[in-house]
């Protein structure tokens, strides 16, 4: 192999930590990066990741500066063009409906709508209060169809953070993909 290439592939491997797993404790959940917990988006993985945690052993406090671990934040969506979607997933299901003395009678339109599709990354990082040393990172990535049920925020949030946290605190051998 061309030396040049083998450093380039050595650079790329990923990097095992020495640093212990985290054991049980009290975390904090913050916005991680140059994001602030005021943006919505933010906000909602803030709490998706903060739910994910009450299903590990770990408890969630708030930033007053005494929980062992701190647990940063960040999120990325990225817009990867147009896809066609039937419907937006929120429209009522066909049948028949009495209102009065008059009669409606809805069907399906089977219509194809064009939505923008969103590419989401979650990226947690663990460290410890004491020292800032990190204990634990993990990515999650998924594609959705924004304007639909399964690209809603709290819908994505909520995968990508079970998603992470259905292995925490073992560590991760890559980022994770949810379908």
């Amino acid at each position: 192999m061309h030396p040049a290439l083998l450093a380039t592939a050595v650079t790329l491997m990923p990097v095992v930590s020495d640093a212990p797993a985290p054991k049980p404790g009290t975390i904090t959940i913050v916005a991680g990066g140059t994001q602030t917990a005021t943006d919505p988006v933010v906000a909602t993985f803030v709490g998706a990741v903060s739910h994910a945690v009450l299903q590990t052993g770990f408890a969630p406090l708030p930033d007053t500066g005494h929980s062992r671990y701190v647990a940063k934040v960040e999120v990325s969506q990225t817009s990867r063009g147009v896809v066609t979607s039937s419907g937006n997933g929120s429209a009522s299901a066909p049948g028949v409906n009495y209102q009065g003395s008059g009669l409606s009678l809805s069907l399906p339109s089977g219509k194809r709508q064009l939505h923008g599709l969103v590419v989401t990354r979650l990226d947690v990082i663990v460290t410890l209060r004491s020292d800032g040393q990190i204990v634990w990172s993990g990515t999650a990535t998924t594609a959705r169809v924004d304007g639909t049920r399964a690209g809603a925020p709290a819908t994505v949030a909520a995968a990508l953070s079970e998603a992470l946290f259905a292995r925490f605190p073992r560590p991760l051998p890559g980022p994770l993909s949810v379908p």
